[in-house]
């Protein structure tokens, strides 16, 4: 029986679990098309810390985690600000967690790793469900625009388009990892020009990235998910 507070649980949440079973995603191996997007997303954005949450019906699986403060698999359902991200449709921010967080969260963890900044859009299913986020953190308290929000939204179809994608051809080891050098070689290119580009642009007082960039940022993000959606087709 779940133990986690009854204002995180949404009243779909059976069928959301029967959905997120289809991925087999309940394991934190590191795959490397995953971190890439991660890492990606962290130094574009300009935080510290930045993961793929994975909302399971107790705890959230903390996959493809990029520069944590601690190693940490897996932390109770009640403990993760993503936990409430999944029951909203837009893109959730906290730019100060010392003065407002999700209802029903315990946020001491994050305050015992230094982190006051919390950025997360949802994993979607193509049936609506949402099994997890792409989130960022940073130490600071920091401003997040409008512009950067959509830029998540947009990291994050991509990310949630991989796992489509991984769920098809299945996980990068054994057999399967042949064909995912070859995704990863395709797309390397792209998230090259990425990393440059966050490199090039990203604030040096974590203030947000200028329209103009969060733009040019998504239109190399639109590039790397029309290749893969058209890569899902041809499985």
């Amino acid at each position: 029986m779940s133990t986690t507070i009854t204002p995180l649980i949404p009243a779909d949440d059976a069928a959301r679990l029967r959905v997120l079973e289809r991925y087999q995603l309940l394991d934190a191996r590191s795959e490397k098309v995953l971190d890439a997007v991660t890492a990606a997303a962290a130094q574009l954005f300009g935080v510290s810390n930045a993961m793929l949450s994975i909302v399971e019906e107790d705890t959230v699986l903390i996959k493809a985690p990029y520069n944590l403060p601690v190693a940490i698999e897996r932390i109770p359902r009640q403990q993760s600000l993503c936990s409430a991200t999944i029951l909203q449709e837009e893109t959730a921010v906290f730019e100060d967690l010392n003065k407002a967080s999700a209802p029903g969260v315990d946020i001491s963890l994050v305050q015992q790793l230094g982190l006051n900044f919390y950025a997360g859009h949802n994993l979607r299913a193509p049936d609506g469900h949402n099994i997890g986020t792409l989130c960022l953190f940073d130490g600071p308290p920091r401003q997040f625009s409008p512009a950067e929000r959509t830029l998540l939204k947009t990291l994050a179809g991509l990310v949630m388009r991989l796992l489509e994608l991984r769920r098809t051809l299945g996980a990068h080891a054994g057999a399967t990892a042949m064909l995912w050098d070859i995704v990863y070689k395709a797309i390397g290119e792209q998230l090259a020009r990425l990393t440059a580009l966050a490199n090039r642009a990203t604030p040096a007082t974590h203030g947000p990235l200028t329209p103009a960039v969060a733009k040019e940022a998504g239109d190399i993000v639109g590039t790397i998910d029309q290749f893969v959606a058209a890569t899902l087709r041809r499985t």
